[in-house]
């Protein structure tokens, strides 16, 4: 749970190192405390050992399927607020449609996508994630 003492934990799951970077350079400097994974098993790892406010998940990861990794990350901490951050799916997409649906991730930002959409969708996991708590 964030508070002022503690700042709110990110995890960021993109196969592309730049895009990790990107993120975290983008969140970082707003309080929020980053990791990062580029496959879904590294996620899984860190995901049992911390819990995380808010995860970042691209859809298409060589391990795993992002939606897929979700549900799995849903698994072991049901309060983590998904935004999904896919390359090739778009909002109308019937699965990511679905997953927003059903609430498994809170918000749906396709790549490229500008600083402000980034920060505005950490925000409102986030609020999501605390309310739920």
């Amino acid at each position: 749970m964030a508070s002022s003492a503690c700042p709110a934990s990110i995890l960021v799951v993109d196969d592309e190192p730049d895009m990790c970077w990107a993120l975290e350079n983008i969140l970082s400097p707003e309080g929020y405390q980053i990791a990062t994974a580029t496959s879904g098993k590294k996620a899984l790892e860190l995901a049992n050992e911390k819990r995380f406010e808010v995860v970042f998940i691209d859809a298409k990861l060589p391990d795993v399927d992002g939606l897929e990794l979700s549900s799995r990350i849903k698994e072991t901490n049901p309060r983590a607020a998904i935004v999904m951050i896919p390359g090739f799916f778009y909002r109308e997409d019937e699965a990511i449609d679905e997953r927003l649906a059903n609430e498994l991730c809170v918000s749906f930002i396709a790549k490229p996508f500008d600083l402000d959409e980034v920060r505005l969708a950490a925000k409102k996991a986030l609020a999501t994630a605390t309310h739920e708590a």
